[in-house]
């Protein structure tokens, strides 16, 4: 809207109101009414225009006076309200910076943030599922334990726990499941489940999976001794020691090769996994 049709349009009430003012007053002058009120002993007479005047008067004070009586009464909640309403936003402040440091590994300061403001509000059940989480990275199993029956019970609804699917007995069912998703700790399985043979088992392997893993490359140096090739192992030995020489099951792949698998560098070998 132009400030010009502004201008018009306001010339055009205040002209309007000024012309009603000027008719109403004609009117109180010329033919002011007659007005009576009268109750037991008491009357009051007045004009028609001053009865107007007068209820016009007594309603805007009315409601001044209640709607202040209102605002009045209201002021505790409302102050409370306020207050409350910058706890929390300071609660999800601290609720964030909390989550920053449990991210970036540091629970100990994660938990500190978390606790103090434990008491300050009434916290969500986020608060306590991050404080059961730094808690249990700080291996203090008992208080996270208990941070995670709070959060649970402040939740509508708590999801069901996912059960992990069991691992395949047979040879063929796992490779296929690890071809789905892979993991690691069900890939040192592929030597033993099955009734294939260890030179089978290699051959199935080196043509689906290459380079796959650390894993991968320990299983398929001691398919390849069992099978007696020593080239094939020493090869994959190799690999594995590229990928991590420090590895507790590649040391124990490199003494198999010097010592042969004798009971006791198995039992270490079943200990580590």
């Amino acid at each position: 809207m132009s400030p010009v049709f502004r201008l018009v349009i306001w010339l055009i009430v205040v002209g309007g109101i000024t012309t009603l003012g000027l008719i109403l007053g004609s009117r109180v002058l010329t033919e002011p009414g007659y007005v009576l009120l009268a109750y037991g002993s008491y009357t009051i007479e007045m004009s028609l225009w001053t009865a107007c005047i007068s209820a016009i008067v007594v309603g805007f004070v009315a409601w001044a006076i209640f709607g202040v009586g209102g605002f009045l009464g209201n002021v505790p909640s409302k102050l409370n309200s306020t207050w409350r309403s910058k706890q929390l936003k300071r609660s999800n402040a601290r609720l964030t910076e909390s989550a920053l440091w449990l991210r970036r590994d540091n629970p100990e300061r994660a938990l500190l943030i978390l606790e103090k403001d434990k008491n300050v509000i009434k916290p969500p059940a986020l608060h306590w599922l991050l404080a059961s989480e730094a808690a249990r990275r700080l291996d203090r199993d008992t208080q996270s334990m208990t941070y995670l029956d709070t959060a649970e019970s402040l939740m509508n609804k708590v999801p069901k726990i996912i059960a992990s699917p069991p691992m395949p007995q047979t040879f063929k069912a796992l490779i296929e499941s690890l071809k789905k998703e892979w993991r690691e700790d069900w890939v040192y399985k592929l030597e033993e489940v099955g009734e294939e043979d260890a030179l089978s088992r290699l051959s199935t392997l080196n043509k689906l999976f290459q380079n796959k893993s650390l894993a991968l490359e320990i299983v398929l140096a001691r398919l390849a001794m069992e099978s007696g090739l020593e080239a094939e192992s020493q090869y994959h030995i190799e690999r594995a020691n590229k990928l991590n020489a420090d590895h507790p099951l590649v040391i124990c792949l490199g003494l198999e090769k010097q010592v042969g698998r004798i009971p006791q560098l198995e039992l270490l070998r079943k200990s580590l996994l």
